[in-house]
């Protein structure tokens, strides 16, 4: 369990100085889906992938897919043992617009421990909702991840992996937003379009370590800055931070920890983006 809150504030450019850092984690989400051997392919990814981010990599590209053979296994997938492969397969079920997915969604959602996983749980069932009563949920921005990094000294570019996915599942679920692929060129998409473009950036300000007792608490500090394009204007923004605790007999193991750690990073990313419509409306004035 975490406890999170957030606050806006500005973000100097001094901050974004850094290269660009490209995670692979996710890259699978940017490759079209179009042939039954990629759907198997994926399908087998997300079912029995050894790796947590190979199946969140693969339930994000099937959401992608728009094909009804990725419902079965997305809604399989919200049973997955790490919450990030069900928070992804939960959002990945929203991009789908299946109608038949929202009942799936309900059940977990009321038998679903983790605050992270209930939070894109019940994003995706109103995406789906909205979507049933109107084109409330056709994308109105579109998004791009920018540079990610991790001020932390904690797991360097695991960390970065871990990031880009839980920003791009939570940013994904804003309504009226659309998180382009990787691969795909931004200003081109956004012309073609004719939508709005903002770049997302994002640090990992802190993940910090404590005990007390029995417990060990993880404690997440995550900061975002929305960049309008092509004047690449920084606008505003958003932080957020969230703490996850267990037993401390978890520090035998550093999987265990380190999947503290992520669910920590996953809610302190949730927390920023609960103030992300507000910042977006103010850059797009």
């Amino acid at each position: 369990m975490y406890r999170s809150h957030r606050r806006n504030t500005l973000w100097g450019i001094g901050r974004l100085t850094a290269s660009l850092i490209t995670a692979l984690a996710v890259t699978v989400s940017s490759v079209p889906v179009s042939t039954a051997d990629d759907l198997t392919s994926l399908t087998r990814d997300l079912g029995s992938g050894a790796d947590f981010r190979l199946r969140v990599g693969a339930a994000l590209a099937l959401g992608k897919s728009h094909s009804r053979a990725a419902l079965a296994p997305l809604i399989a997938a919200l049973d997955d043992p790490s919450p990030a492969v069900r928070v992804a397969a939960a959002a990945a079920l929203g991009v789908l617009g299946l109608q038949e997915a929202t009942p799936a969604l309900t059940t977990h959602l009321s038998g679903e421990t983790s605050p992270v996983v209930r939070s894109q749980l019940r994003a995706a069932i109103d995406k789906l909702q909205g979507a049933h009563e109107g084109d409330e949920n056709a994308a109105r921005v579109l998004v791009k991840l920018g540079q990610l990094k991790n001020l932390t000294g904690v797991r360097g570019l695991q960390l970065i992996e871990v990031f880009r996915g839980a920003t791009r599942t939570h940013a994904s679920a804003l309504p009226g937003v659309e998180v382009l692929a990787d691969a795909t060129e931004g200003k081109h998409e956004s012309e073609a379009r004719k939508l709005p473009l903002l770049v997302l950036d994002g640090v990992v300000n802190q993940l910090a370590q404590g005990s007390s007792g029995t417990q060990v608490t993880i404690s997440a500090q995550v900061e975002f800055v929305f960049r309008k394009m092509p004047e690449h204007a920084l606008t505003g923004s958003i932080t957020g931070a969230a703490r996850a605790h267990e037993s401390s007999r978890i520090l035998v193991d550093q999987t265990l920890v380190a999947q503290l750690e992520n669910q920590a990073l996953q809610g302190a990313v949730e927390s920023a983006m609960r103030g992300a419509p507000e910042v977006m409306q103010h850059a797009l004035r």
